[in-house]
């Protein structure tokens, strides 16, 4: 239970609820692509496609993955995991798809009898189903695989029936699965730990792993529909194929072993002996039954899902960690990506540029490029990540001379256009110079028997020197947590202290604080000659641009994350434990009335305070007195990061796996209207 403030005069919860909803009319504007967990097509072709993502998100596309518009959502859980994606032959509108999840009592068999839009869950409810397959010669029947077992329905999944010995050793962890083309009955099933196979419908099950290496992961399974003898198999070990049902198999050789995870192993519909390995590190290809193999796409493609067209077997689709589709027409010998309406990307960090509103930068993780920059309002995107030798930054601001990183060991970076790269900033360090040994003349030294005469005079004490400060430049090294902007001077809010540069970033110095020693600075904010600092426990203000400061205490322990904004005569102070306002520059605090008290992000767009957190994005026009819930971008469980963009009160929000969204907020209680930014794509046409 979280605690409250009552000291602080929190007001009346109550005064939210009469608030009327408002709702947005949020555009999605990229960064397309991201992470294809699964992909299924329509049987007879490759027109009608769907990708299952690792949150429940369906994708849709009617011709071909030229074009992707998200479909629906499986189940009420943001972390179910779509593993697989099936299409009835006698319906193609009907869909079945099977899911697991990461955190939450999710999981289970779902159907959609409309190409995707709703879906029900059909059974095995709270099952971690990691595998789904239909049965070639009867499709009414289908069996999955769950972390506990394999279970069957023999009517399209109105009834389930366990088929595996429950509480069995060996039979649960089930990864992957095949049926027979010509016998419903004979299923192989593979495990974290080795294969199995049943020829009579599961009542009795045997082990097949002879020939293949121990303690194998078994991420797919396929059969030959020419041969039903013929299997093939893919592993953590390695991809193997067995020529009599199972009962032996052979390794595959001639894929290096760094490939060994492949994730799916599949056969050329209209070329037996053609086969591709998707791996997590490239796709492998042999057209003569495995004899040769050679590498068809880079090896930092990690390939997640793959689907091959029937009819014309050149056409290669593929579902990939981080790049989203990519389609072959030629048998893997080109590409081209095709993430049209597919966006899925976890944005860590966001800018904007107020000077230029077409302009953004993301920050992405589980990305091969880690940095994407718009200059169009999000119609295409490019990589900005040469010179970041330590990942994606924590932070990224946009400057009045352009974009700065704030990387997660410490510094900042400026992104320099002449190099197309980002270069280090500077610090400047004073330190006392070394004192310089001490200098024995002639005419200072001594002897015993001249210090025994009382005729030889005492030699003059030299005077003493003030120590010389010697100013060095080194790369700023502090870890960065805010940096703002006037005419005259930047502020860097760092864990070493408060920074300021004087020539546009160039060089930073440490400006003290009323508080003695080195203080970690959470967030600033800037106005003229006005500066403020949140240090953990202090509110700083400085009147004269940093030169002298003062300090108030803070309500609550400003940690990592901390947001500090001035509306008005109000300061805000947005936290992990609460939002709070002070009227009179920070002596006394009220706690605002907010349902959830971990506020993720806050920025103020023409007067009207917007906040991020955990159950959605709140809007107060009397900082903070009063708020208004906001509709969430489609689909998006929180938007953990918001920024403000353009003149008015656009909004730009991220949500943590969709991209990003625009909305303009033009009144906290009324209806949004439709941003004409350049942010909005369809201004663009």
């Amino acid at each position: 239970m979280r605690k409250t403030f009552s000291i602080l005069g929190i007001f009346v919860l109550g005064a939210l609820a009469a608030l009327p909803a408002a709702a947005q009319d949020w555009k999605a504007v990229g960064p397309q692509g991201g992470d294809v967990e699964s992909l299924g097509a329509a049987p007879g072709g490759t027109q009608a496609l769907y990708i299952g993502s690792e949150d429940g998100h369906v994708f849709r596309s009617m011709d071909g993955g030229a074009h992707w518009s998200l479909a629906g959502r499986i189940g009420a859980h943001h972390d179910d995991v779509v593993t697989t994606i099936l299409v009835d032959p006698r319906s193609n509108k009907t869909l079945y798809a099977s899911s697991w999840t990461l955190n939450s009592d999710g999981g289970g068999v779902w159907r959609s009898a409309d190409n995707g839009t709703t879906w029900q869950i059909l059974g095995l409810a709270g099952e971690d189903v990691r595998a789904l397959a239909e049965a070639p010669s009867n499709p009414g029947i289908l069996i999955a695989g769950t972390i506990t077992g394999v279970f069957r329905s023999r009517d399209t999944g109105r009834t389930w029936e366990r088929i595996s010995p429950e509480h069995h050793d060996d039979l649960r962890n089930f990864d992957s699965l095949a049926i027979d083309p010509h016998d419903p009955n004979t299923i192989y099933a593979g495990t974290f730990h080795l294969p199995w196979k049943t020829t009579d419908g599961g009542r009795n099950w045997a082990p097949i792993h002879t020939g293949m290496a121990g303690d194998s992961d078994v991420m797919s399974l396929s059969v030959d529909p020419r041969d039903s003898q013929h299997i093939f198999a893919s592993a953590c070990s390695g991809i193997y194929s067995s020529h009599n049902g199972g009962t032996t198999w052979v390794k595959f050789t001639g894929i290096p072993k760094e490939s060994h995870r492949t994730v799916h192993l599949v056969q050329d519909p209209v070329n037996p002996l053609t086969l591709y390995a998707a791996t997590t590190t490239g796709l492998w290809k042999t057209t003569n039954d495995g004899a040769q193999w050679s590498l068809v796409t880079s090896d930092s493609w990690s390939i997640l899902s793959i689907v091959i067209d029937p009819v014309n077997s050149s056409r290669v689709i593929l579902g990939t960690e981080r790049l989203g589709i990519e389609i072959s027409e030629d048998g893997g010998a080109t590409y081209r990506a095709s993430n049209d309406g597919f966006s899925h990307r976890r944005i860590a960090d966001l800018a904007t540029d107020p000077q230029h509103p077409e302009r953004a930068l993301v920050v992405l993780t589980n990305a091969i490029e880690p940095v994407l920059e718009t200059r169009d309002g999000g119609r295409t995107w490019k990589p900005l990540s040469a010179g970041l030798t330590s990942g994606p930054p924590r932070r990224v601001f946009a400057s009045p001379n352009g974009w700065l990183a704030a990387p997660a060991p410490g510094g900042l970076l400026r992104y320099d256009d002449s190099q197309n790269a980002w270069v280090a900033e500077n610090e400047v360090v004073e330190k006392p110079a070394a004192t310089p040994a001490a200098h024995h003349s002639a005419a200072t030294h001594t002897t015993s028997s001249q210090t025994n005469s009382a005729r030889t005079p005492k030699p003059k004490a030299a005077p003493v020197a003030k120590p010389t400060l010697v100013r060095s430049i080194v790369p700023l090294h502090a870890v960065v947590n805010d940096v703002v902007f006037s005419a005259g001077a930047w502020f860097a809010a760092t864990e070493a202290g408060l920074y300021v540069s004087h020539d546009a970033g160039q060089t930073w110095t440490v400006t003290p604080l009323s508080t003695p020693g080195v203080v970690a600075v959470r967030a600033a904010f800037i106005q003229g000659s006005n500066v403020w600092a949140v240090t953990a426990h202090t509110l700083e203000y400085s009147g004269d641009g940093g030169h002298s400061w003062v300090q108030h205490a803070l309500p609550v322990e400003a940690r990592q994350g901390a947001h500090l904004d001035i509306t008005g005569d109000a300061v805000l102070l947005a936290s992990d434990r609460g939002f709070f306002v002070s009227r009179d520059a920070g002596l006394s605090w009220r706690q605002s009335p907010l349902p959830e008290l971990s506020i993720e992000d806050m920025v103020v767009a023409a007067n009207t305070v917007i906040v991020s957190t955990q159950v959605g994005l709140y809007a107060s026009n009397d900082a903070g007195r009063t708020w208004t819930r906001l509709a969430q971008p489609p689909e998006s469980a929180t938007s953990p990061i918001v920024r403000p963009h353009g003149a008015g009160a656009e909004l730009l929000a991220a949500s943590p796996t969709e991209g990003l969204f625009e909305a303009r907020i033009t009144s906290a209680g009324a209806t949004a209207t439709p941003s004409r930014n350049v942010f909005d794509p369809q201004a663009q046409k």
